[in-house]
């Protein structure tokens, strides 16, 4: 007779699929924000605070110039790189790479704005539809005791994006009024799909240094306010 194996440990796993924002793209033109800095390392450990019972587990999907569904060769090009910047082109193989997944963060929109790509707000919102609906349909990607039960989803709103030298020079034309319709769309969208929603506009802003990337003292700010929401439904 065998001793019976131990439970599996109760894992919480998390995935951050965003653009800059989400890889720590530091305003003040350095490159990447720190290791241990950035928010989603920052969520991890405030939810091991909130609910050490359970082990959390917090995944970096971040890519410069990522949009919801269109690829942006100039804003790509601007990082020396030739790479897709559709979140829809990669998501699918991000959720199977990474599951078994609890959450699936999705922090997009805020390169959809640029003037360039010539989106309307209810445009941008259409996008972030679409990604939901493909999060819900990818096959056993969500958490390890119920596969086939779709990971949660927060839809978190890109910054109230400011107009500075920096941001223009990006494409951001309009940006400003742009990406707070976009919040409130995005509010409405999550209401209706019965997803969790979070504006990040509420709880901090691009620095001025480029006014589109969030600083150093903001990330901490987020990953509590998201930690918040997500440590409520564990």
């Amino acid at each position: 007779m065998t001793d019976a194996e131990p439970p599996l440990p109760d894992h919480r796993r998390i995935l951050c699929f965003g653009d800059s924002n989400t890889w720590g793209f530091n305003p003040n033109g350095s490159g990447r924000i720190a290791d241990g800095l950035r928010w989603p390392q920052q969520l991890a450990e405030n939810l091991h605070e909130r609910r050490p019972a359970l082990q959390w587990h917090v995944i970096e999907e971040g890519l410069n110039s990522r949009t919801w569904l269109l690829d942006d060769p100039i804003g790509a090009a601007r990082y020396g790189a030739d790479y897709s910047c559709s979140g829809r082109r990669t998501l699918m193989t991000s959720l199977h790479s990474h599951k078994p997944l609890n959450t699936v963060v999705l922090a997009l929109g805020c390169n959809d704005c640029k003037a360039y790509l010539n989106l309307a707000a209810e445009q941008i919102t259409t996008g972030a539809q679409i990604l939901i609906h493909d999060i819900r349909r990818a096959h056993d990607c969500g958490p390890r005791a119920m596969p086939v039960h779709a990971p949660a989803i927060i839809l978190m709103t890109p910054p109230a994006i400011q107009i500075t030298p920096q941001s223009l020079a990006w494409g951001f034309e309009g940006a400003d009024e742009k990406s707070i319709a976009v919040a409130e769309l995005y509010r409405q969208l999550a209401a209706e799909m019965g997803v969790i929603y979070f504006n990040v506009q509420t709880v901090a802003s691009p620095s001025q240094l480029d006014g589109v990337h969030f600083d150093c003292s903001d990330q901490a700010l987020i990953a509590d306010a998201l930690a918040e929401l997500i440590a409520a439904k564990a």
